[in-house]
């Protein structure tokens, strides 16, 4: 009866030593402005306010099969926006909408051990004129034991790191 304990027990405590147990997104989370890379400006009639990549600070909440993210923005054009978005990982294509128009498009998927997310979109320009669409594609991954967060924004050519801290 030992032996076995001691046969079912051990694996379980090395994975959750290795850090190999489900991660959560789930906490409020500040931006670290030093440890993020904000070189660069991502245009606003891409993102537009209230947008992720703008974000001071997020509440995320999760669900089984979703996350939802609350975020406070803001940039030099305009005061702090508050929006929510839910992030659903049944693979299925979500379309969002800013001020009536349509906006984007996105999926977003979770890796096994909870650790990464990836959350690909098609931006839609609410601009006059015939500009393409971006394709965008955010890396999130919980860092420093799950104290941190990273996301990666690729927007095109364009690239930004922002580091949030667990509060």
């Amino acid at each position: 009866m030992i032996m076995l304990a001691e046969v079912i027990c051990f694996p379980v405590q090395a994975q959750q030593k290795n850090g190999a147990h489900r991660a959560t997104f789930s906490g409020e989370w500040k931006l670290n402005k030093s440890k993020s890379e904000l070189a660069g400006q991502f245009p606003v009639c891409i993102f537009g306010e209230g947008d992720r990549v703008f974000s001071k600070t997020m509440k995320i909440t999760g669900y089984k099969g979703f996350l939802t993210v609350k975020v406070t923005s803001s940039s030099l054009e305009w005061p702090p926006a508050k929006t929510q978005e839910k992030l659903i990982f049944d693979g299925k294509e979500r379309k969002a909408t800013v001020f009536g128009h349509p906006r984007n498009e996105s999926t977003a998927r979770r890796s096994d051990n909870g650790q990464t997310m990836i959350v690909n979109s098609l931006k839609s320009f609410h601009t006059k004129g015939k500009q393409p669409d971006v394709k965008v594609r955010e890396i999130w991954k919980l860092i420093n034991d799950g104290k941190s967060m990273s996301v990666q924004v690729n927007a095109g050519k364009d690239v930004r790191k922002l580091v949030y801290d667990r509060q």
